[in-house]
């Protein structure tokens, strides 16, 4: 029987995920698991489709800053060049015996030219060294202002900073089964009338074709009033859920992806903020439970959350639920 046929028809499906139905004009999963889509841009040249604003606000901390010293150390680098260029007998206070140390001095002249810091031991005298100096100067108020603007918006730019478990887990839940994947906030506790949605993503055969098949599934609690310690979705598999009658291979051979929409408030930015991501079906585990991750105490006066146990899980016997999933 084929996955079409099988999958429940009670199960509601959605075309609001902003993906394409037709399977042949889409490739991979539909989100990487750092919840950036899975999509290459072309048909623009770079410079119109590169923000270097954006980008300076995304990139790593470590990249940023490692961006910014290489900026600074190449343009003084390039600007000791052209005083050299020019003539190093235009640059008064020189006291180096060779090109090497002459070099190192312009290259200093210049970071203290840059920053408009001046301390007047090394000079401009010609008119030419004068232009290239004024030049720097004001290239230096206008990158340091822009270099300021983007370590401010980095500092207050609002962001989930939630953790996902690497896995989904398919466990034992009352007298079924359900799927299941948890999340935690990992560096502030601010976060209230947090929202989650999933839903189900598949590619099936359809009259000859393949196709995208979206389902939204149906979670056992979508909303809380506030995202403290971890929180572990559910969404319970009945006669109404896409993945009742599915077994793994069905999964598998779909190429099925839950993908993960969360928004929340954050209360110190007084704005919202939203974090996805995606489990595909490799990442799925077929009878298995999350372990609980936080305790009381030792003097049992607040709760204690390991953060590092947020995908630790042990293993579970499935039930016997009268449909394939899970063999």
């Amino acid at each position: 029987m084929s996955i079409l046929k099988k999958l429940n028809t009670r199960a509601s499906d959605t075309n609001q995920t902003g993906f394409g139905t037709n399977s042949e004009y889409s490739g991979g999963r539909f989100y990487n698991a750092d919840g950036t889509p899975n999509i290459g841009v072309q048909g623009i040249s770079f410079f119109e489709r590169f923000s270097v604003y954006n980008t300076m606000l995304k990139v790593k901390t470590w990249k940023f800053i490692v961006l910014i010293l290489c900026f600074y150390i190449v343009t003084n680098l390039v600007f000791a060049s052209l005083y050299l260029l020019t003539g190093i007998d235009n640059l008064g206070g020189i006291e180096g015996d060779n090109i090497i140390t002459k070099y190192w001095e312009a290259f200093f002249f210049s970071a203290q030219t840059l920053s408009t810091v001046g301390y007047g031991h090394i000079y401009p005298t010609g008119m030419i060294t004068n232009m290239i100096a004024a030049t720097e100067s004001i290239m230096g108020l206008l990158t340091f202002a822009l270099a300021t603007g983007m370590m401010y918006g980095r500092f207050s730019q609002p962001r989930a900073y939630l953790k996902y478990s690497k896995n989904a887990l398919f466990a034992p839940y009352k007298e079924g089964v359900a799927v299941m994947f948890r999340m935690v906030p990992y560096k502030h506790r601010n976060l209230s009338d947090a929202e989650v949605k999933a839903t189900l993503a598949m590619k099936v055969h359809d009259d000859g074709k393949v196709s995208n098949k979206f389902y939204g599934l149906t979670l056992e609690i979508p909303k809380i009033n506030a995202l403290t310690l971890s929180w572990t979705v559910v969404h319970a598999i009945n006669e109404t859920s896409p993945f009742y009658n599915l077994s793994r291979e069905d999964l598998l051979s779909s190429s099925a992806e839950i993908l993960i929409f969360v928004k929340a408030y954050d209360e110190t930015f007084s704005n919202f903020v939203v974090s996805r991501t995606s489990y595909e079906a490799a990442q799925f585990v077929y009878g298995a439970k999350f372990k609980l991750m936080y305790h009381p105490s030792n003097d049992r006066q607040h709760t204690v959350l390991s953060i590092d146990m947020v995908s630790d899980y042990e293993e579970i016997p499935l039930p016997d639920i009268g449909y394939n999933l899970g063999t």
